[in-house]
């Protein structure tokens, strides 16, 4: 066990067993997709920023949440840290949950080579949309290197989730969402932050042409979003083009 303040070992350590561990270090060469309505991309051009929306606005209920596996057993690994250290939690350790979910924020992105026709009916509403595509790499040199970026773990429902530390519970997903494929970036409020009630998002700031590699199209989108879509790169991102989707409606 390490004490948070000094890194020294002042017990003996606990074992982390693989099929607990939801960080998933993702290979710089995976490219990312990012889905999105028309006037989010134009308002990501505008302010040269990545949206993170904060986790308590996801409908996912399981979201930052432990599954309902843990109220039957516990993981490998958590059952053999409490074997060394019998921890008991505090008996308002789920309200203190609640109120983590309430400073997250978080960005999604699709793990794939390709775009894909679930993930444009999943985070699209209408053909007035765009998915930019990038890379792993990319986002971990052009993203602030504070901001968590891990593949997410699924796993059914009935698999108890192991609280590793108090931003681990936002990397696993239910097995139900494997189709996703999502890769996450987590952004941790800093000591000295203040976040208020209405405070459901962050925006990021970032380098465009660092990350931004394509721009695609929706498959449906009409001849005016096509335009308007030319026509804010040529405006904000000159040395990207337009592209039109492979897929067809």
């Amino acid at each position: 066990m390490y004490n948070r303040y000094t890194g020294e070992i002042v017990g003996p350590v606990a074992p982390v067993f693989s099929e607990d561990w939801p960080y998933e270090v993702v290979a710089d060469h995976e490219t990312l997709w990012r889905y999105m309505e028309l006037w989010k991309f134009e308002d990501m051009l505008k302010r040269s920023t990545i949206y993170f929306a904060r986790a308590d606005q996801f409908d996912e209920p399981f979201e930052g949440r432990e599954s309902p596996g843990n109220t039957e057993t516990m993981s490998k690994s958590e059952e053999a840290f409490q074997k060394l250290y019998p921890v008991k939690r505090p008996e308002n350790w789920k309200e203190s949950q609640e109120t983590i979910r309430q400073v997250m924020f978080i960005s999604c992105w699709n793990r794939g080579t390709r775009e894909c026709w679930e993930m444009w009916r999943g985070y699209t509403k209408t053909p007035n949309s765009v998915v930019i595509a990038t890379s792993a790499k990319a986002l971990r040199r052009f993203v602030p290197e504070e901001i968590m970026k891990y593949g997410v773990k699924y796993a059914s429902l009935d698999f108890p989730r192991t609280e590793f530390t108090h931003t681990s519970l936002f990397f696993y997903k239910p097995a139900s969402c494997r189709i996703e494929r999502e890769y996450r970036m987590l952004r941790v409020p800093r000591e000295d932050e203040s976040i208020a009630s209405e405070d459901l998002c962050r925006h990021i700031p970032i380098k465009l042409r660092k990350i931004v590699r394509r721009v695609v199209t929706h498959p449906g989108a009409t001849r005016e979003t096509k335009q308007r879509v030319t026509d804010l790169l040529r405006d904000y991102l000159p040395s990207r083009r337009r592209e039109d989707s492979a897929l067809t409606v």
